[in-house]
């Protein structure tokens, strides 16, 4: 034994052991502190992007002003009671615990049932707490996409929603009373009821629909040897149970209970869905959760003073906008809304997941036109995260900037005058209709057919329906009308059908009850006007009727704000809209190509017999006998232009009215229309009907009809042309201080600008536009009385433009009322006119002498 240690110590394989040791600890002290100390900066960095988050902060947008800087447009306090999620763990986890216990606990209870059909089911679970405030959700696949699923608890229809290949279906505890059976057509052999997010049990549906009940597990005569390789018994009780939707519904319950205690404080009734729930915690965790917004200044000190400091509810505050005047030329200042886009090239933390505060953005008007300078600098806070990705603590804050004010060239005055003077004119000519009318009833029965045509009620006709409304002694709730009408669906399929007819103008809703309808009147019919300053070429009014209250549009568009402005037809901007034949006033286009052709004398006397070539004049049976230009402008001859018409032929005539600008659109700083404004020519008319150009057509445009469509807007730029005898016109909305210079050309030569404008001082004095006369100043006019088509009805048009003074022009004008059904017989010296008078006076009365000193001899302001 002495001999074997001698030559083998027991020492030698300790150091063997201890090299490897050795060699593995430094490897591991290698690798350490090349991640530790020589990859340290990586890891930090790795440490920042995981750990922190950044939030963007849109901000304030700019004001809009009129020209005496009256605010249009500004900014107002949105206060909003919010939830910070991160402070709510705790509490979601004790409520999830609760939920799990309960959940065992009514399964333990239902296996006890020997048969548990699903009316068992929902009688027993219903009698719980929280199954009745979540409700039981039944779903199931689709037979066929063209079938609609249908569920009945005893002979009630229930609501079902269906989407591709599935169907869900909600059951709240009030349609249980007296309940005795269920059953559903159209579905899948299998259906899947939820239990309050507790728990789900499959039932299978037998031929009829109706769910066959399910047998307890324990009951059934099976050995574990055969439950081993058979699977579970068809029919037996195999409850799903899900711990993603227990952690959804503890969410939801701690959320709703402090909802519960801001509408208890508050006295409001405000909701959250799940799907509100979800969607923000999934997207939107490190931020808090609105659950009560735009609070009054009431709800506002309630809260602040009765919420406890530590709460996690808090009480914020953010910039919206504030529509001072409400209604007051809302197509030209416009809204915002969602679609924002931060601008992120000065914002830190640029590799940083980022979320944003909603900003908004503009989609019409001003508020789109000028986005770019309306808008703020935006800001970011950068925040330390936890694990669960809630917000811990703020390292670094940037502030938002206000954006730059948009000073506008409307004023404030005159833009009411214009705005009230239409409102009075289209109400007189409401109120003078004898209804029912005809025409609207082919008009309303056109509408519900294509509402119907959205619904599966496919063999319920719009006669049925519209005379359900027609023939009730009081409005009608959805439940009513499908009763009479005979709809197959639910009384919400029916209510939902109601709003949509109400969003298309069919029904009205009820004074006293907002859920029951009437069949509607015609609207009132629209109308425009626009006043233009000669000298600086700006917008002073720019009027479009119907029009919306731009304060229901922030925050955010709700659907009843939407559909109101929907069945008003209000989303078009009438005055800049290039869709209107121009009527009468375009006869001084015709003037004007006459003269320049010089095919017309001013002095020479046409005859008008009422009618040439077949073609009418506006008086015939009777006629205008023998007319110089002057009295033909005033008196508004057909016939007269006419025979200037067939004088000079349509080449010159389409000529002229491309070369004073009517195949152009303004330049205008607004966001543009689809529709641009028609002069037609034989080419036009080939392409658009497929028929030669004939004299008809040379007679119809040279009385502004045809295919001529032209703005308001369009009218009075022409009718500045005229008045300034300037070739060009470029209306500007907004004050540029800073003019420019530009060369201008003269329209036409002074001899036969001169002969128009008497006729249209004529046509003021003692002709058709009589009603526009002002003590102390001269006004030179001209009106219109034109026909169009529109919702499948022959209508009219009424005109007017003018200048004033005629002598020496300041403003011209322009106003467009239309005719909403055949009876309504506006006509420009009677309906149209009235309106200019008003405005011309206001402004004549605000300003007695010029408006700037800026003039234009022989330069243009832009």
């Amino acid at each position: 034994m002495k001999f074997f240690e001698k030559y083998f110590p027991e020492t030698r394989r300790f150091r063997i052991f201890a090299g490897v040791y050795i060699g593995l600890f430094l490897i591991l002290f290698g690798f350490l502190f090349f991640r530790q100390i020589w990859e340290r900066d990586a890891y930090l960095e790795k440490e920042r992007i995981q750990g922190q988050r950044r939030i963007l902060k849109p901000g304030a947008r700019g004001d809009v002003v009129d020209r005496d800087n009256n605010l249009l447009i500004g900014n107002r306090a949105h206060y909003s009671a919010t939830l910070h999620l991160e402070l709510l763990n705790r509490e979601i986890w004790e409520e999830k615990v609760k939920l799990r216990r309960l959940s065992y606990s009514m399964r333990e209870e239902l296996s006890k049932f020997n048969h548990l059909d699903l009316v068992d089911l929902l009688n027993h679970c219903f009698t719980n707490d929280h199954v009745s405030k979540r409700a039981i959700t039944l779903s199931g696949k689709v037979i066929s996409p063209d079938k609609k699923v249908v569920a009945w608890i005893n002979k009630k229809q229930l609501s079902v929603k269906q989407s591709g290949n599935s169907w869900i279906c909600r059951i709240e505890k009030s349609l249980t009373k007296k309940f005795r059976s269920i059953r559903v057509s159209n579905s899948g052999n299998h259906l899947l009821s939820d239990v309050g997010g507790l728990f789900s049990l499959d039932y299978d549906l037998d031929p009829h629909g109706v769910p066959l009940a399910k047998v307890s597990r324990a009951k059934v005569n099976q050995s574990w040897f055969s439950n081993l390789f058979n699977g579970t018994e068809d029919g037996t009780l195999d409850f799903s149970v899900n711990g993603f939707s227990h952690s959804w519904e503890a969410r939801y319950a701690v959320v709703q209970n402090y909802l519960s205690e801001v509408n208890g404080l508050t006295g409001r009734n405000s909701d959250l869905t799940m799907n509100d729930i979800q969607k923000h915690w999934r997207r939107k965790l490190v931020l808090p959760l609105e659950v009560c917004g735009d609070l009054t200044n009431e709800e506002y000190a309630v809260l602040v003073e009765k919420l406890p400091p530590e709460s996690p509810i808090q009480v914020q505050a953010k910039a919206v906008r504030y529509y001072p005047e409400s209604f007051l030329a809302s197509h030209v200042l416009g809204y915002v809304g969602s679609g924002y886009e931060a601008n992120l090239d000065s914002l830190a933390g640029a590799d940083l997941a980022t979320f944003e505060l909603q900003g908004r953005t503009g989609k019409a008007g001003i508020e789109k036109a000028f986005d770019h300078q309306l808008r703020g600098k935006d800001g970011a806070d950068i925040w330390i995260v936890n694990p669960m990705g809630s917000r811990f603590e703020r390292v670094q804050r940037q502030a938002s900037e206000k954006g730059q004010s948009v000073h506008l060239t409307l004023d404030l005055d005159l833009q009411k005058v214009a705005e009230q003077s239409i409102d009075r004119m289209v109400t007189k000519v409401a109120s003078q209709r004898i209804l029912p009318d005809r025409d609207w009833a082919r008009t309303l029965e056109r509408r519900t057919s294509r509402a119907l045509l959205g619904t599966n009620e496919t063999e319920v006709r719009a006669e049925l329906l519209l005379s359900a409304f027609k023939d009730a002694p009081f409005p009608l709730t959805g439940k009513q009308a499908s009763t009479v009408a005979g709809f197959k669906g639910t009384e919400e399929d029916a209510q939902r059908l109601l709003r949509r007819l109400y969003s298309q103008g069919v029904l009205q809703r009820a004074a006293n009850n907002p859920g029951a309808f009437s069949l509607s009147p015609p609207l009132p019919p629209p109308g425009a006007a626009v006043l233009l300053d000669l000298e600086t070429f700006e917008i002073l009014a720019l009027a479009s009727k119907p029009n919306y209250d731009l304060s229901s549009l922030t925050p955010y568009i709700s659907q009843a704000a939407y559909d109101e402005i929907q069945r008003n037809e209000a989303w078009l901007p009438r005055a800049w809209h290039p869709g209107y034949a121009p009527a009468s006033p375009f006869k001084l286009v015709t003037a004007l190509a006459g003269l320049g052709a010089n095919t017309l004398d001013p002095s020479e006397e046409l005859k008008c017999e009422g009618i040439y070539r077949g073609m009418k004049c506006h008086v015939h049976p009777g006629q205008h006998g023998e007319l110089n230009l002057r009295q033909a402008i005033a008196q508004s001859c057909n016939v007269y232009f006419f025979r200037c018409a067939e004088r000079m032929g349509h080449e010159h005539l389409i000529s002229e009215a491309r070369r004073v600008g009517m195949d152009q659109r303004p330049l205008l700083d607004l966001p543009s229309l689809r529709d641009s404004p028609i002069v037609p020519d034989p080419t036009w008319k080939k392409n658009r009907v497929g028929v030669n150009w004939t004299m008809e057509d040379t007679f119809n445009i040279s009385i502004g009809q045809g295919g001529l469509r032209q703005s308001p807007l369009q009218m009075a730029c022409f009718m500045a042309k005229l008045a300034a005898n300037l070739k060009s016109f470029d209306p500007k909305i907004t004050i540029n201080p800073k003019p420019e210079s530009i060369p201008l050309e003269p329209l036409t030569d002074d001899a036969s600008r001169q002969a128009i404008v008497d006729g249209m001082i004529l046509a003021t004095k003692e002709g058709t536009a009589r009603r526009c006369q002002i003590d102390g100043v001269l006004v030179a006019g001209k009106t219109g009385t034109g026909q169009w088509r529109n919702h499948n009805m022959k209508l009219n048009l009424a005109w007017f433009i003018g200048f004033a003074p005629a002598d020496s022009p300041k403003v011209a004008v322009s106003v467009l009322i239309e005719g909403v059904i055949p009876q309504d017989q506006v006509q420009g010296g009677l309906t149209a006119t009235p309106i200019a008078r008003d405005l011309l006076a206001a402004y004549f009365a605000k300003y007695p002498t010029s408006l700037s000193s800026i003039k234009h001899n022989t330069t243009q302001a832009p």
